[in-house]
């Protein structure tokens, strides 16, 4: 009798399957993103201390912060167009101005007044200003290209012509001075249109005006846009330039006292690039910083490279496809505003309003060069106003910067999406089962975690305010922080982390966070980690 057998399965028969064996998890820890917004890297193997996406949150040298809201502070009739300042005195005096007039307050004008002119008449009311100290005080010039040069002498507006009185310009129509500058104790300035610039005595404010015909320096043609003093340190010396920018990119440099032949040197003409505006520069640790339609450039970068390969040394490199697509997008050459604001080692940088809902600033840490943007300021205008920034809008409002938890009562999404990883398991697949954020705070807060997949950010619905409408005290999950006190000497800040589920699952994660700052205080508190825990598959054959 012939026995029936099973049939033997041969190895090279057998059909691999996946493992029945869930993947043990794995957990990932990241510093938090204090290199800022990257969009110029390959999303494959950007640094994982920077972000994709950082929104209305601050990247510190520490941490990253969401940041402040705005208060109004005043209106005006008709548009912002320039906000400036009278420091002198033991107070100093805020001015805004519209298309027509010009408008005052101070620190103490209550929250919310509407302004009446107290100059009116002007015929343009984007303003460039200085102001000068000379023996007889300290005087606050105005020019726009189109109305006579004003003079304010902390209590009264002058118009300035060749015969006003007690201040008069002579050999140039003030009407014709579009930009404003202090270089050697001598305010030069651009006649608006050509390229002749004009200056006054020492320390003066007023008085007969001297030519200065560039007309046969410049290569590309074009006009005087705006000027400068470049300075090799924080201060002022002989040994600092006097720039002359044209509306083309190119900027000439001279040195000394332009009233003596012997003494004023032409040091050369170099190629920056096309300027976004005569308010589209800042100085820091002595050198000029130009917004170009290549990046935010530093002049000392200009005097070393082509103008090509200026990009390369743009402080705004990490973002710099958000940057030219702002340019194309606005299709402006000018109207961009820059601001520094010191005491918080930033900077803001502001495109022209190109549509209603692209209202945002490119901002970035001057201490570690870390960009950010922050949305929805409709900014017309921006200025220091004593050591608080301010911005003006195109509705007529003038707010304070980084004051409480909302914007004039608008909640205040931020976002943030860490750079993505693939974990070490290069194309194998990842699922995401927890993260946990690790902060240092002072004050109530709450965020949501979420994970992007394949270098794609994807967020949810954001999530509520920490505050509820009624002003209690929103929850955040069931579970309770866990709460210790952080090291340091300020006792009042506390560590807090918690786990909270999350799903993702693709070649490579990065974690999201959002949080939604509605609150009459500031969301205080600083992101210092996160942890992620997943599991890789294997690779099915």
């Amino acid at each position: 009798m012939i026995g029936v057998h099973p049939a033997r399965i041969r190895p090279q028969d057998r059909v691999q399957t996946p493992s029945d064996k869930t993947p043990s998890a794995q957990t990932r820890t990241y510093a938090a993103p204090i290199g800022g917004w990257v969009s110029n890297a390959n999303m494959a193997v950007q640094d994982v201390q920077t972000a994709v996406v950082l929104e209305n949150f601050w990247p510190t040298a520490t941490g990253v912060v969401p940041r402040g809201g705005s208060k109004r502070r005043v209106t005006i009739p008709n548009p912002v167009k320039t906000l400036f300042e009278y420091r002198a005195g033991l107070t100093g005096q805020f001015f805004v101005a519209d298309e027509n007039n010009i408008y005052a307050f101070s620190d103490t004008t209550l929250d919310g007044t509407a302004l009446t002119a107290t100059v009116s008449g002007q015929s343009n009311g984007e303003y460039s200003f200085l102001e000068m100290q000379t023996d007889g005080g300290s005087f606050l010039s105005l020019v726009n290209g189109e109305d006579y040069l004003r003079i304010f002498d902390g209590t009264n507006w002058q118009q300035v012509t060749d015969v006003s009185s007690p201040f008069a310009v002579t050999n140039v129509d003030t009407r014709a001075l579009s930009h404003v500058w202090a270089y050697n104790n001598r305010q030069f300035f651009v006649e608006k249109g050509t390229m002749n610039a004009w200056y006054l005595g020492v320390n003066s404010v007023a008085g007969p005006a001297m030519k200065l015909p560039l007309a046969g320096v410049f290569r590309k043609g074009g006009s005087l846009l705006f000027g400068a003093t470049w300075s090799s340190d924080s201060g002022e010396d002989m040994n600092d330039r006097c720039v002359f920018v044209t509306d083309q990119g190119e900027f000439a440099l001279y040195n000394g006292d332009p009233a003596s032949a012997e003494m004023w040197s032409f040091d050369g003409v170099y190629d920056l690039g096309a300027p976004l505006g005569p308010r589209a520069i800042m100085s820091v640790g002595g050198d000029l910083i130009v917004a170009t339609k290549a990046g935010l450039v530093p002049l000392s970068a200009a005097l070393q490279k082509d103008v090509s390969q200026l990009k390369l040394a743009a402080l705004s490199r990490a973002i710099d496809p958000d940057w030219r697509h702002e340019v194309l997008l606005t299709g402006q050459s000018d109207g961009w505003r820059v601001e520094k604001w010191t005491s918080r080692n930033m900077a803001l940088v502001v495109p022209p309003l190109a549509q209603t809902d692209r209202a945002y600033s490119f901002v970035v840490n001057l201490e570690t060069g870390a960009w950010a943007r922050f949305t929805g300021w409709r900014v017309n205008d921006l200025h220091l106003l004593g050591e608080a920034l301010h911005f003006g809008t195109e509705d007529g409002v003038v707010y304070q910067c980084d004051v409480g938890g909302t914007d004039d009562g608008d909640l205040i999404p931020c976002r943030m999406c860490l750079a993505f990883d693939q974990l070490n398991g290069g194309s194998a697949f990842k699922v995401a089962h927890l993260v946990r954020g690790t902060f240092r705070h002072t004050v109530p807060f709450g965020v949501q975690f979420s994970v992007g997949t394949n270098y794609l950010p994807v967020f949810p619905a954001a999530p509520n305010s920490v505050l509820a409408s009624e002003g209690v005290e929103a929850s955040w999950d069931a579970a309770t922080w866990d709460q210790c006190y952080w090291a340091s000497e300020l006792t009042d800040w506390q560590i807090s982390e918690k786990w909270e589920s999350v799903s993702g699952h693709g070649h490579a994660l990065a974690v999201q966070m959002q949080l939604t700052s509605g609150a009459p205080y500031k969301a205080v508190c600083e992101l210092v980690s996160i942890d992620l825990t997943y599991s890789s598959g294997a690779v099915v054959a």
